[in-house]
């Protein structure tokens, strides 16, 4: 009996049951369950040329791509509740980028102003009215597009990111 305790010991010792390597596995795990359903998505959204957008905002100005400097363009919705998260990012950089933001099934330019003023928005918005989210593909929101000055879309997400993010991929669209 002693000799099949200690191969029992020796077993279990030699076995990884340990907690730090049950995380690491579960964290393996939900990686690639976000990179699929993230993949799943993006599948729509357009990654070659952008359509050329020039278009009035719910202030009534013009608005339309960079071209001499990469231009982040931005899907979202007022009733997106993971757009709250990530519209203070697009935000934070609208003063430093050209930043050209789209209102999805978010009411009259009278409520999409309301809502930028409760929330300080000074980004430019245009009323999807037309359909521009399913041109670009847009479909899961937010969605977002770093196109550079030549009219090529570099670097497409969907979902929550950074500023960090935002800005790391606008800067290597300026710079590579």
């Amino acid at each position: 009996m002693k000799l099949y305790q200690r191969v029992k010991a020796i077993h279990q010792a030699l076995t990884p049951q340990s907690s730090w390597l049950k995380g690491l596995r579960d964290l393996a795990i939900f990686g690639l369950i976000l990179f699929a359903v993230l993949s799943y998505q993006q599948r729509n959204m357009l990654r070659e040329q952008a359509p050329d957008i020039m278009a009035l905002t719910t202030h009534n100005t013009v608005v339309s791509m960079a071209k001499d400097a990469p231009t982040l363009v931005y899907f979202w919705g007022s009733w997106c509740p993971v757009c709250r998260i990530t519209s203070p990012m697009v935000n934070a950089i609208n003063d430093d980028y050209a930043v050209i933001t789209v209102a999805v099934a978010s009411g009259g330019n009278e409520d999409i102003n309301q809502y930028l003023t409760e929330h300080d928005y000074q980004f430019p918005v245009i009323n999807d009215t037309e359909g521009m989210h399913i041109q670009w593909g847009a479909l899961a929101y937010p969605a977002i597009y770093v196109v550079d000055q030549t009219g090529q879309i570099r670097y497409v997400t969907s979902g929550v990111t950074t500023t960090w993010g935002l800005r790391a991929r606008l800067w290597l669209a300026t710079n590579l």
